[in-house]
């Protein structure tokens, strides 16, 4: 579990593996504990955003395949941008406040 917080906002707690892809994402290290500064959220947000748009016609509906297994775990798959947008509120209250985000295990 990945802990990620801010002065700015309430605690987010993730699962390492969804935490780690959005860490991907922006380029951060997936290491036990890290920092989002104050100046990097503009380009972080801006990373998240586009991997968002990116992201979002590739899920297929669960109802386009006769396999049952494919089908549960269409079912299940999650949206990068829903599973980002806690993050990305963090991210926005943090800019506004000009303080920085950190995460840990």
């Amino acid at each position: 579990m990945i802990r990620f917080s801010s002065p700015a906002a309430a605690d987010i707690h993730m699962l390492d593996e969804h935490a780690g892809q959005l860490l991907d994402t922006i380029g951060k290290s997936r290491g036990e504990r890290g920092v989002i500064s104050p100046e990097e959220i503009p380009g972080v947000l801006a990373s998240l955003r586009a991997a968002i748009a990116r992201d979002t016609p590739q899920h297929a509906k669960p109802e386009d395949t006769d396999d049952p297994d494919e089908r549960q775990r269409r079912e299940q798959d999650v949206a990068l941008g829903r599973r980002a947008y806690p993050l990305i509120d963090m991210l926005e209250r943090a800019a506004k406040k000009k303080k920085e985000i950190t995460w840990g295990v």
